[in-house]
Formats: C-alpha cells, structure tokens, sequence
C-alpha cells in the first residue's frame, strides 16, 4: 500500500465517482477521503463543491444557508449552491442526497405548487408528480436515496405522520417516474420513534432511533428492497436511563453517538461488518463533549471526528433557540445536510433554461 501522503496527492485529483470507489478499497484510503484537509485539497484541484446546507424552518418563515468547507477563492465557479435557475417564487427543499441532488417543493409565479427534482450546480431539474396521499400538512417528510448514478436511479420515501406509533408511506421510483403506496408503517404501542423528521442514510438505508420502553433500538427502511428491519443499538448504550443516544455518520458507516447522563463523556460507535454480520465497533470516547460544540455553524471540522459527524454533533446536541419579538421561545426545526458534489450534468435530466416556461404554466 502506497504511503498517506502518495494517495493523498493522487486522491485529490480524481473525479467523485473515482474517489468512491477508492473508498471501497481500504480502510486507509476511506479515513483519508474524508478528512476536512483532504476535502478541501480535493475541492481545490477538482473544482467540486462540499460543505453542509443548514435548512431551517420556523413559525415565521424557512430558510437555508450554504457553508463551503474550502475558501471562496478565485475559481470559475463560485463556491455555493443557489435555486435561482427554477425562476420561482419560493422553495422548500423536502430531501437532499450527499452528491447534490434535491427533492422540492417549489411555488411558480403563476401560483400553484410544483414537485420537482434538481442538482443546482449544473442548473438541472425535472417534475415529478405529486404524491397520491397529498395533503398540506408540513408534518410530511421526505427522504430521497440514489441507488445507482450511471444510470441515474433514484427513490423518494415519504412518510405522513398519522399517530406516534402509524405512518402512511409512499415511495416515488425513478425506474416507473410514479409514486406507489405501501402498507402502513405500524409500530407497537410501546414503541416510538425518537425523531422520525430526521433519518440517517448510509447506502441506500434509513435509519432511525427507537425507543421502547426505557431501551434504544433501530428502525431500518431499506430502499431498494422497500422493507422494514429492526436492529440493536451497541449494548453499553441500550439504557436511556444512562444514556441519550442519536445517529450519525462516520466515514460514510453508519454510527452512534451515545452521550452519558451522569458524567461529561460521549462514546462514538460504528457498524461494521465482520463477515457478513453486522457489529458495532467502539470507536473512542470524547471527554468534556460540550467543549467541541460550537453554535455559531463555523468550520471546526478538524478539531472533531469527521465534517460529517461535527456538524450532526452541533445539530442534535446544542440547543438553539430563536426569539421572536414578545420574547418567547421555541426550537428550530432544522436540518443539516452534507454536500460533495460537482458539476457534470445528470444525463436525463432536463435543463432549466430550456423549459422555464413548462414550469410557469
């Protein structure tokens, strides 16, 4: 195996879908792509685009901002992601994959709303039908995994709050472009999720946190199967009694971060697999958590595990707060979402400036 510093240059210079595969080569190789000086290195020699997208919706409005894990500089391209290219009045994003593509709901100047799909830096989009079970609920959630990029295959789970404990499901397929209903996700009435608004996805899997009773479990939606799955959260981190536990991601691998109650440590578990069989692996543990939380949505990758895994730590760990005018308090409904993407058009795809109008109608 070539030393760090060999695959660091020649890493930087290849292509994302290159990069990926690279990652599935070694261990050594995935730490090293997903170090914020490797991201940023590969941002520069590439002029590919990665940083996290803050979407935030509050009673007095939703908004999203862009932050580049690399300097502006000088480039061709400038540095941010912007839905101008839709020419609409306003847009909500539903979903976001890593590798830039979004899932929105889109209001034209001619009124109405339109569902459509988009990759912002090279200006793509297309409709897609509304879903069959619409309604005009903000409780619905959408969560949008690509399952193949050449050829572009995609799929939108969307899930409508009906209880606690039932949800109705809906799954839009790029292969059939249509929505198809699926049964009822129905969970026992001693079980919940903890946070159904936010799932992880780790190749083409969501994942939520559970609860039943005082013991943290998972909840699995594999997308291209379409089937529900429950797993274990790591032994030492069942009891929420002792523990607060949330999900994360670790060097593309799904993990855990399990904060004790009693004392100022965070342990960080990954899940592997070990001959097929999936098992979690401790990766360390974090003294004095609070230190690494910084809530002004600055750059402090390198002073934590991964970019991915800092900005979830400030997101789900900190608590912001917006005041409005009388002085009252709520919490933000927010969203942090991780972007690596470039600028090489989507075969497929339909281009914005070629049908504008077929938006406004």
């Amino acid at each position: 195996m070539a030393s760090s510093d060999v695959l660091f240059e020649i890493l930087s210079r290849a292509d994302l879908e290159t990069m990926s595969k690279c990652r599935l080569v070694s261990r050594e190789c995935n730490a090293l792509t997903y170090t914020p000086s490797f991201m940023r290195s590969h941002c520069e020699r590439t002029n590919t685009l990665c940083g996290q997208i803050l979407y935030v919706s509050s009673p007095s409005g939703a908004f999203w901002r862009f932050k580049s894990i690399d300097n502006p500089g000088s480039g061709v391209r400038s540095r941010s992601i912007d839905f101008n290219f839709l020419c609409a009045s306003s847009v909500r994003i539903l979903a976001v994959v890593h590798i830039g593509m979004f899932c929105c709901q889109v209001r034209p100047p001619s009124g109405g709303i339109r569902y459509l799909v988009c990759k912002p830096t090279t200006c793509q989009w297309r409709i897609i039908p509304a879903p069959r079970s619409l309604d005009s609920s903000p409780l619905s959630l959408y969560f949008m995994t690509v399952l193949k990029s050449k050829p572009l295959k995609f799929k939108i789970l969307r899930l409508q709050p009906r209880s606690f404990c039932n949800f109705n499901c809906e799954i839009f397929d790029s292969d059939v472009w249509s929505w198809k209903q699926l049964d009822d996700l129905n969970l026992p009435d001693s079980q919940s999720l903890q946070d159904y608004r936010h799932a992880k996805i780790v190749c083409g899997r969501l994942y939520w946190i559970t609860l039943i009773q005082d013991e943290y479990g998972i909840l699995i939606f594999d997308q291209d199967k379409e089937n529900w799955e429950m797993n274990q959260v790591p032994d030492p981190c069942k009891n929420r009694l002792l523990y607060e536990v949330k999900l994360s991601v670790y060097g593309g691998k799904l993990a855990i971060m399990g904060k004790r109650r009693d004392i100022e440590t965070m342990e960080v578990w990954v899940m592997r697999y070990n001959h097929g069989v999936k098992c979690w692996n401790k990766l360390q543990t974090i003294f004095n958590p609070e230190n690494l939380m910084q809530p002004d949505f600055s750059n402090a990758a390198d002073t934590f595990l991964t970019w991915e895994c800092c900005i979830y730590d400030r997101q789900k760990f900190c608590n912001f707060h917006y005041r409005n005018v009388s002085g009252s308090k709520f919490l933000y409904d927010r969203s942090v979402y991780f972007l690596q993407t470039d600028y090489e058009p989507i075969p497929g795809i339909r281009w914005a400036i070629q049908n504008q109008r077929f938006l406004n109608k």
